[in-house]
């Protein structure tokens, strides 16, 4: 898969990966206190924000993994997105969204940070 980015970002990938696996919710914080990385945190943040890699371009080599080490005929690939609920609109990606959930506490719509994940 590190054939998606830079020569240069492959070892933070690999640390936000490893760590985004051992931590509890797989947050860019809790990787971060979970693995003993190499730079200070900010590094990992513009890594993310700003780096010049392609989400696209990993998902494919992502897929092709998949598809090299999985010998099956069918491949069963799930998308979900997940409403983070947040108070701030200084939140990076914070926005208003449809709560889908139709829970009976919250409102139908709400401020929050949607990940999406592919399992």
């Amino acid at each position: 898969m590190t054939e998606a980015l830079p020569l240069r970002s492959v070892g933070t990938f690999i640390e936000l990966l490893i760590g985004a696996m051992l931590s509890p919710a797989g947050f860019v914080t809790e990787a971060y206190l979970v693995v003993t990385m190499r730079n200070h945190w900010t590094s990992y943040y513009k890594w993310l924000q700003e780096g010049r890699w392609s989400w696209l371009a990993l998902s494919r080599q992502f897929v092709c993994l998949i598809m090299k080490v999985v010998k099956q005929d069918v491949i069963h690939l799930v998308i979900d997105d997940t409403l983070t609920l947040r108070a701030s609109k200084k939140a990076p990606g914070s926005q208003i969204h449809h709560e889908h959930g139709n829970k009976p506490n919250l409102a139908r719509y709400v401020r929050g940070q949607c990940w999406v994940s592919l399992a």
